[in-house]
């Protein structure tokens, strides 16, 4: 595919409304078209990833595949950090026609077991981290973890706009992960967010959010990928060093960045970015609220922050760009060209009720892997209901209420309340538990746990550390409860169920008491 014939919103008008009036879907594979771009895709620390690299080694990958005997529409985990070997991997699955089973780096066994199993994948692409946890977790699957250029000419698969092709698990309020199956079109869906939020232009990307998510792979990796820019690798081990950010954002004239609010408040918060140069011109941002303070703020810095909005079902479909004057305090945006978003209550059109998106849609997941019920109740009469309430303002904006749900959001992280619950009541010393999502303004929420503990046990700092290290091992870093409660019951309703609002209110209360 030539240059001219990627997808370009910039052929169909000049303003925001002249392209969402005229724009129109039209399909092909953007494997192939990232197949076909020139130049340096990545730089990794110092070491630039042509495109011409990621074409050869991901076709090996495919061919190394094949081998092993997978077939089209079977799944192959990929377990690894920001690195080359990402991209190289899923695309290789993606040549064969199979689905690429991203899992994150920060999963515990149980997380990573979880997935594998219900997945029933043939394959896991990793390294030698990668290979150490899937020996603790007791999973018996072939690994790769390098590729052999010998085996590079792979005849790519064709594949149909809804051919299955990515799959995410993601926390739902019923326990266990769901897994979120998506077409090929998926990425197809990210573009015109990624031209509106990226202002078009920019040469080097960088995110630091893991690309196992939807956030970093599609907002950020392959869209940007698919556009022949280049992407700059950044792999962190633990906390993020927001100056570590910076040093290589300036090192490397990065113009444009997916960060989550999260770390823009911390960018915010280092003193001695005050004194420092940022190259960066626009950054997309979601996953959270982005709140009016922090776009003020990044406009005094030289860059806009331009807010999208989406979840892993139906991704960026609601989009903002100050460049191009679509931008409302208060508001996510409006929907993205190529996109039909609306408010529904009861199943009526409203000003204000839960966010909706029309079907079809490229971002649209095919369903939950496995799971028809939960499928049909999130996609039903030509809609995806998206369990978000929100308002529609009278010039076409999206406001964001909240959840109907308690779904915790919590740095960009999506997070189960009964995922997180089902690990801290696995550790010895814990009865029952509950946890809520609290407000914060560095993280925007974080997690609290209220646990009752079994006789013989009493509450301790050793004890609060152990359980919070539990849920860190089992499942993932970013889950763990910051606040640990110890309490003797939990409040609950005549028929079992936990309270949670009223938690809610009483770590809300005792934390600004303390304030």
């Amino acid at each position: 595919m030539n240059e001219e014939e990627k997808i370009d919103l910039r052929k169909f008008g000049n303003s925001f409304d002249e392209i969402s009036s005229n724009f129109r879907w039209s399909f092909h594979d953007p494997v192939k078209v990232i197949d076909n771009n020139e130049g340096v895709a990545l730089i990794d620390d110092d070491k630039e990833v042509q495109y011409s690299e990621l074409r050869v080694k991901s076709n090996g990958v495919a061919k190394i595949l094949q081998d092993l005997g997978v077939k089209k529409g079977d799944v192959v985990g990929v377990l690894l950090p920001q690195s080359p070997m990402l991209p190289i991997g899923i695309l290789g699955v993606y040549k064969l026609g199979g689905v690429a089973l991203s899992l994150s780096t920060l999963f515990g066994t149980d997380a990573l077991t979880y997935r594998l199993k219900h997945s029933e994948a043939k394959v896991v692409i990793t390294d030698d981290d990668g290979k150490r946890k899937l020996k603790d977790a007791n999973v018996n699957i072939p690994v790769i973890t390098e590729v052999n250029e010998s085996t590079a000419n792979f005849e790519t698969f064709s594949p149909e706009p809804t051919t299955p092709t990515q799959l995410f698990y993601t926390s739902g309020t019923t326990g266990e992960p769901k897994g979120v199956l998506l077409p090929r079109s998926w990425i197809l869906g990210h573009l015109p967010a990624w031209q509106i939020a990226y202002e078009f232009d920019g040469r080097k990307f960088i995110t630091p959010s893991e690309w196992a998510w939807i956030g970093g792979l599609g907002d950020l990796l392959l869209s940007t990928l698919y556009y022949g820019r280049t992407v700059v690798v950044y792999s962190r081990k633990g906390r993020l060093d927001v100056m570590d950010l910076i040093h290589v954002i300036q090192k490397h004239k990065v113009d444009r960045a997916f960060l989550v609010p999260t770390v823009v408040r911390m960018l915010r918060g280092e003193e001695e970015l005050s004194k420092a140069e940022l190259p960066l011109r626009a950054v997309m941002s979601g996953g959270e609220p982005v709140t009016p303070d922090l776009v003020e703020w990044s406009m005094k810095r030289g860059f806009h922050l331009n807010q999208i909005y989406g979840q892993t079902e139906v991704n960026l479909v609601i989009c903002s760009s100050i460049s191009l004057g679509v931008y409302k305090p208060g508001y996510l945006g409006r929907p993205c060209p190529g996109h039909f978003v609306s408010i529904m209550e009861n199943g009526n059109p409203s000003r204000s009720g839960e966010i909706v998106v029309k079907l079809p849609d490229p971002s649209a997941m095919i369903g939950y892997f496995k799971k028809p019920e939960e499928t049909s109740s999130k996609m039903r009469n030509g809609w995806v209901f998206t369990g978000d309430i929100g308002e529609l303002s009278n010039d076409g904006y999206i406001s964001f209420l909240g959840r109907n749900d308690d779904i915790i959001k919590s740095s960009g992280y999506r997070i189960s309340p009964i995922e997180v619950e089902s690990v801290i009541s696995s550790h010895p010393a814990v009865k029952t538990c509950s946890v809520v999502g609290v407000e914060d303004p560095l993280r925007g929420v974080i997690i609290a746990a209220f646990v009752v503990l079994k006789e013989g046990y009493d509450p301790s700092l050793e004890l609060e550390n152990s359980i919070k290290n539990h849920v860190k091992g089992k499942l993932a870093y970013y889950a763990y409860p910051r606040i640990v409660k110890f309490v003797d019951t939990l409040p609950t309703t005549v028929t079992g169920k936990i309270r949670r609002k009223e938690l809610r209110e009483l770590i809300r209360r005792e934390l600004n008491e303390s304030s």
